[in-house]
């Protein structure tokens, strides 16, 4: 049987620790804003919607 070893992907063009670390913040900023627009339009979803 061949043992395959795992690698992590390296990026095309080198970047420091500093870099990465303000690529995944701005991800992490993204993320958080798109979670606050899905709450906001669930709750208007469910105010919208017809009582029974």
């Amino acid at each position: 049987m061949s043992e395959v070893t795992a690698t992590q992907a390296k990026p095309q063009t080198p970047r420091g620790d500093a870099a990465e670390k303000n690529v995944f913040a701005q991800i992490e900023r993204w993320m958080a804003l798109i979670r606050e627009i899905s709450l906001e339009q669930a709750k208007t979803n469910r105010s919208s919607a017809p009582r029974t």
